[in-house]
């Protein structure tokens, strides 16, 4: 049995592709896949699971609403693969989904949106945008196929956004749905069709027409909410990227509405079209100005119950590339609409935001940014304001290596995103374990590449470039780390430093001492950073950007080019290094004495990159693979690291790129995976040195092993019997179990995760959690990462 207990992924860097429904889940896409979050599992929130069919990035992700108040079970995704999926609810405790239907556009796919034509039923009516400006319209109904009823033509104009909404029914039972669609020319079209329910059944809708165009804003229109307001009107935002929010009302016209004003002024700001022989005004309620610039979501509060009626709220949240979101109101008396709160960012260098939510109740706020980050604010009663709180956060490029702390207490993962993460669990009442990013010690100008842990509070990193950077912990990890496990004996309690700081056109993470803080851009005295933190719970992501990074301790050159692959012994007094290599020169092995930082010797057995070191868990031997399509073991002799065994060029086990190896907890045995799908056991008792032949393998066809790992359990007899974790380039992976009987190994299957569960990328690494104090009986874990930018911690139970 597997159970996810950890998945760490950043929301793609688009607009539209985050929604938080009735039903208190956030659906948001995450690269290829797209990430169910629920902020009140495991107290602090969690990302139930990961969610993959799309082969390309999810552009757009929105629920598909039901009736008041039934809960969202269907939400519609769009992609560059040229796909928009419906998802189904399987279980909403797991966030598990299932996709119903798959509508197929043969074009990357930016616009997507979907409503119910009838009140609880699956009758559906969807649209889809492409980026070559074909603009389709769907209908599904009942639980049978989706089929495209309509294509819009708009000559050489491009849609760049649309929504669907629904009109009041009329007493004769006929629908109106309206469509609203932004043009690049930064125009807004109107369309609309009727039809009664009994054509349903046939599947007639009629055609959708142009009834009117929404013309005021002087840019791009962005982004397109609307609601039913309680005296049955329709209310539409559009914000823009000339920074301004434009509302319009829609109403059905009376013979009073047009009487009452003989305004000239007035009289240009109103609009009309007729739906079925009624005719409907639209009029220009205000214009919202207080952004500085692109705005890129706006959002109406929810429908909510109050005194068992249904109340609409009129408040609006927006947000923009500013760093803030604003929530605006129309004042009681004259209803004029005016900013009523802000929140936001400050500093950093993160490019504002790209979206923003409403929770279900409307007291709270969820907000994402360049950077893939998520804010989220909730509105605390005792003090009568908005107060942040723990959101979910990932890297947002590919995550390439994660260590693990020897006592299992936390792990480091680096990603081509430049940042290094440390990642956490906090201890629940009921025993489970709540993970969560807990600092960000290093923010680079480099694509990181590998990491090291030394000790609980000094690691090394390497990035694409010649340096390899040793940074040591300050205070508020150390704080941390003590409120988490309360096991700190091995940290070094003589950590004075109360942060870092990194100059505005530097690389190197100055120490803080005094009451400067972290900010990069504003290097003010500010208060100090550890009083800033709430060790109580996960930090946020403002505090993880300037309160957690690490101070530098050393740099070691000595590399001809970038660092690729980094090992520490296991009392982290030596350091393996490798960087990328075409001769023999250049993919020499550093070995650095981490007491004096000098390099005590230089090991030559490769002709090419080495691709990954491994120290035993003893540190007798290091195991190195290599470009080369060889494997080397050295010894250590003397205080020196000899060369033992090399693997030869012909007649191998392995005729492609090794591109993993991982040790068995008691060092008897090691493992080697290749491109060409091939895994090698070997015994360092049994090594020829002229020969060397594993002891058993595997070969697995049509895929190429990128990361392997041995759980930590030792052998109680005398048969040969590990488990062993193996990642895949298509983002699988598969655990087993190796056993000998009479001479002769198999390997049993114990999972095998597919590309929802595990990855669906590359798979980079995958290593378990030593053993720790609140371990349970017969259950492991391990850390995974991938190309996908995901991380996930999953816990395997053992019969």
């Amino acid at each position: 049995m597997i159970k996810t207990s950890y998945i760490s992924c950043a929301c793609n860097r688009l607009p539209h592709v985050v929604d938080w429904g009735r039903n208190n889940l956030v659906c948001y896409g995450a690269n290829n896949s797209i990430a169910i979050y629920n902020p009140t599992a495991n107290k602090f929130g969690k990302v139930l699971s990961t969610l993959h069919v799309h082969t390309d990035r999810v552009n757009t992700v929105r629920w598909i609403k039901p009736c008041f108040p039934n809960p969202e079970t269907e939400f519609i995704s769009a992609s560059s693969d040229g796909t928009a999926i419906i998802w189904q609810l399987n279980d909403e405790a797991t966030g598990s989904f299932k996709a119903s239907d798959i509508l197929r556009i043969n074009e990357p796919t930016n616009i997507c949106d979907a409503i119910y034509l009838t009140e609880n039923s699956l009758d559906l009516l969807i649209c889809t945008g492409s980026t070559d400006g074909d603009f389709r319209l769907w209908i599904r109904v009942g639980d049978q196929e989706i089929e495209p009823t309509q294509i819009l033509s708009f000559s050489k104009k491009l849609p760049i956004g649309a929504r669907l909404a629904l009109m009041p029914n009329e007493p004769d039972g006929s629908l109106n749905p309206l469509l609203f669609i932004a043009m690049e020319d930064s125009s807004i079209l109107l369309y609309s069709t009727i039809f009664h329910s009994d054509d349903l059944d046939q599947k007639k809708i009629g055609d959708f027409v142009k009834v009117q165009t929404l013309v005021g804003h002087e840019d791009w229109v962005t982004c397109i909410d609307y609601i039913l307001t309680d005296s049955q009107e329709l209310l539409i935002a559009t914000g823009s990227q000339d920074s301004t929010i434009r509302l319009y009302k829609i109403s059905r016209k009376s013979i009073a509405s047009s009487e009452i004003t003989t305004n000239d002024e007035l009289k240009l700001k109103k609009q009309n079209f007729f739906l079925h022989d009624h005719e409907y005004e639209i009029v220009l309620e205000s214009i919202l100005c207080a952004h500085d610039s692109w705005i890129y979501e706006v959002h109406w509060h929810p429908l909510l119950k109050k005194d068992n009626k249904n109340c609409q709220p009129l408040k609006l949240l927006s947000c923009s590339l500013d760093k803030t979101a604003i929530i605006w109101e129309p004042s009681k008396n004259a209803g004029i609409w005016s900013e009523t709160v802000r929140v936001g960012e400050v500093g950093g260098n993160s490019l504002g935001f790209y979206g923003c939510k409403f929770g279900p109740q409307g007291n709270s706020i969820l907000t994402y940014g360049y950077h893939g980050s998520f804010h989220m604010w909730k509105f605390d009663e005792n003090s009568q304001n908005w107060k942040p709180k723990p959101a979910p956060s990932g890297h947002f490029n590919s995550v390439v290596d994660l260590c693990w702390d020897s006592k299992g207490r936390f792990f480091i993962s680096v990603s081509t995103d430049q940042t290094t993460r440390v990642h956490a669990p906090w201890l629940l009442d009921d025993g489970e374990e709540s993970w969560h990013e807990i600092g960000r010690p290093q923010i680079h100008g480099y694509d990181m590449s590998c990491i090291a842990i030394l000790k609980p509070n000094i690691f090394a990193s390497g990035a694409e470039e010649k340096v390899v950077r040793i940074f040591t912990a300050p205070l508020s990890f150390k704080n941390y780390l003590e409120k988490l496990c309360n096991d700190i004996a091995d940290f070094d309690i003589n950590v004075k430093v109360e942060g870092a700081s990194v100059p505005a056109l530097g690389l190197t993470n100055k120490a803080v001492t005094d009451e400067l803080s972290n900010d990069q851009v504003d290097q003010n005295k500010t208060e100090n950073s550890l009083g800033k933190l709430n060790y109580n719970e996960p930090p946020v992501e403002e505090d993880i950007v300037r309160y957690t990074l690490w101070p530098e301790l050393q740099k070691l050159y000595g590399h001809g080019y970038e660092i690729f692959s980094i090992a520490a012994r296991y009392d982290g007094k030596v350091l393996a290094t490798s960087s990328k290599s075409s001769c023999p020169e250049h993919a020499v092995i550093i070995l650095w004495d981490t007491t004096a930082w000098h390099q005590p010797q230089k090991l030559f057995a490769h002709h090419l990159t080495v691709t990954q070191l491994a120290f035993s868990p003893d540190g007798q031997y290091l195991l190195s693979v290599s470009r080369d399509r060889r494997w080397a073991l050295f010894a250590l002799q003397d205080e020196k690291y000899e060369l033992l065994v090399m693997s030869p060029k012909k007649d191998s086990l392995h005729a492609r790129i090794i591109w993993c190896c991982a040790w068995t907890s008691d060092s008897k045995y090691f493992a080697t995976g290749s491109r060409d799908g091939k895994i090698g056991i070997w015994s360092v008792d049994k090594l020829d040195s002229q020969q060397p032949t594993a002891i058993t393998s595997l070969t697995l066809t049509h895929t190429s092993i990128t990361a392997v790992a041995f759980a930590p359990l030792d052998n109680q007899d005398d048969e040969l019997m590990y488990v062993i974790a193996m990642g895949f380039e298509n983002g699988c992976i598969d655990i087993r179990k190796i056993k000998k009987t009479n001479e002769s190994y198999s390997w049993l299957q114990i999972v095998h995760l597919n590309q929802s569960e595990a990855h669906h990328m590359t798979v980079k690494r995958i290593t378990f959690r030593p053993m720790h104090k609140n371990q349970q009986k017969n259950k492991l874990q391990f850390a995974s990462c991938g190309a996908d930018n995901i991380i996930k911690v999953h816990d395997l139970l053992l019969n």
